[in-house]
């Protein structure tokens, strides 16, 4: 047990600061202080700023070379405080103003002394997990060349060390927006039981010089050690310009070049696969293209594949609908299977819930589809 002055606090704030005037009012704090134990361990979850201007990128996650020093570092600005679980603690030094949660604490409501160890978990929250919702390959309608690929991918990732030389490490998505390569990638980690890392292409780029390179590397090294792991790297050609392009964007080339080096260096038994989708084709560098094992087409659905995917969102509605979906059908030429979902399905709903309606009426899906601009083909242009 140690005997300690009264912490200050911010107003409605789980976050403790030590008073600055601790020694100037030592023999008073002395009279009125508690007895608190000793923390023995204390194990911190990095969190990111309280905030960033917007467009600003986030922050990727931290990496600890030396676990040792980072504890002397973190007991030597943190001492005095008293930590419980859930609280946050603010760096003051390297990065000012950085939060990190108190996911452990040994023991519980204790003070932060010289003899405390400080741990940083190896989960950050630019890690994602496992959909809460579990979701699998039968949940994309179509594409069936395409899944015979991520099955392939499912059994690498399972097992590894089988492939060799001649594993599944790269493969690209591109198509118009809403036909299912997101869900694909979801699918894939869901069903292989793999972290999966989400990022988009603008994140990585980076304020500063050298920020995309830190970035792009922090993202490989993270998936490398949580293997079985999936990087999904959405509008890849945010980041992939070809050459002729990067004159207009020059702050994306040394983007291209950090991520043509991670992609050499993702050996085949490291048990990751990049998956990378973008709507542009065209915009993404050669140099880079190369590096993908298949590229995949995700084409807008046809008649027979919207029927299907139509019914497998209706089975999920809260409400019963009563419209015919095959009417449907005839009305959505053009539509991607997004749009079938969020623009027919969801709007319906909320306006049959706004009216009152115990179901979704022929009457009121009719409305949303006149509101709908259909077409033969998409208008989509790079």
């Amino acid at each position: 047990m140690v005997t300690i002055n009264k912490l200050t606090k911010r107003k409605k704030s789980s976050v403790d600061i030590p008073s600055h005037t601790r020694e100037t009012t030592k023999k008073k704090s002395l009279k009125r202080g508690i007895e608190v134990p000793e923390a023995n361990l204390i194990v911190l979850k990095a969190i990111g700023f309280p905030f960033r201007l917007r467009g600003d990128p986030k922050p990727t996650g931290l990496e600890i070379d030396n676990e040792k020093i980072f504890s002397d570092y973190a007991r030597e600005q943190w001492m005095g405080s008293s930590v419980h679980l859930g609280a946050f603690l603010f760096d003051r030094y390297i990065m000012p103003d950085y939060a990190f949660e108190i996911v452990e604490v040994h023991p519980e409501h204790s003070v932060i002394t010289e003899n405390t160890q400080i741990q940083l978990s190896s989960i950050s929250d630019s890690e994602t997990v496992s959909p809460q919702r579990l979701i699998t390959l039968e949940d994309v309608i179509g594409h069936e060349p395409m899944k015979q690929k991520c099955r392939l991918i499912l059994e690498y990732l399972r097992h590894p060390a089988q492939f060799g030389e001649w594993a599944p490490r790269a493969i690209l998505f591109h198509g118009p927006p809403g036909t299912g390569k997101t869900l694909t990638a979801r699918a894939v980690a869901s069903e292989a039981d793999a972290r999966i890392f989400l990022a988009r292409a603008s994140d990585l780029i980076g304020v500063h010089v050298g920020d995309g390179g830190r970035r792009i590397t922090s993202l490989f090294d993270d998936a490398r050690k949580h293997a079985p792991s999936i990087i999904f790297i959405d509008e890849l050609d945010a980041i992939g310009l070809a050459r002729s392009y990067q004159s207009i964007r020059g702050d994306v080339s040394e983007v291209v070049t950090a991520l043509l080096g991670e992609l050499d260096q993702t050996t085949e038994e490291s048990g990751v696969v990049v998956i990378a989708a973008t709507n542009a084709l065209p915009l993404i560098d050669p140099a880079i293209q190369t590096r993908f094992d298949t590229v995949f087409e995700f084409s807008l659905p046809t008649p027979k594949e919207r029927l299907e995917i139509l019914k497998l969102y209706t089975k999920r509605l809260p409400l019963k609908l009563e419209a015919d979906l095959q009417d449907i059908v005839d009305r959505t030429e053009g539509l991607s299977g997004r749009d079938l979902r969020d623009r027919i399905l969801k709007e319906s709903l909320h306006l049959a819930i706004s009216e009152g309606s115990s179901s979704i009426s022929k009457d009121i899906v009719r409305r949303v589809l006149n509101t709908i601009k259909t077409k033969d083909t998409p208008d989509y242009t790079v």
